[in-house]
């Protein structure tokens, strides 16, 4: 048998048992945070449940079973990366040009190491 406790108090008592103005260390800044910070609570709750929601649909994912969020994020990550990596390249590449340093060693003990370890 569950028990259940019946309400004691009704809604208008319990409001004036509540009522925060009542309260000892009161005040009305932090009472206007609190309700500003409830209404953008309850918004983001909702805005997460829906996420939820769109996430764990059936068409929310690929015929071989991955997320497609995750999977647009993953590619828009590596075409950050390949860009960021292709500008820090040309970047650099300008860089030696300006300073007069043309001859490039990266490349040079990276192709002696290729030619070289292959014929170990």
């Amino acid at each position: 048998m569950r028990w259940v406790q019946t309400e004691i108090f009704s809604a208008v008592e319990l409001a004036w048992l509540r009522d925060s103005a009542r309260r000892r260390n009161y005040s009305g800044e932090k009472e206007g945070f609190r309700r500003a910070h409830g209404v953008r609570r309850a918004f983001g709750k909702a805005l997460s449940h829906a996420a939820r929601m769109r996430r764990d649909a059936p068409e929310a994912r690929t015929p071989d079973g991955k997320l497609r969020w995750i999977e647009a994020a993953r590619a828009d990550f590596r075409e950050a990366n390949r860009r960021r990596a292709q500008a820090d390249a040309e970047y650099e590449r300008d860089r030696k040009r300006a300073t007069g340093y043309q001859f490039d060693w990266d490349r040079f003990t990276n192709r002696w190491r290729v030619k070289f370890a292959a014929a170990r």
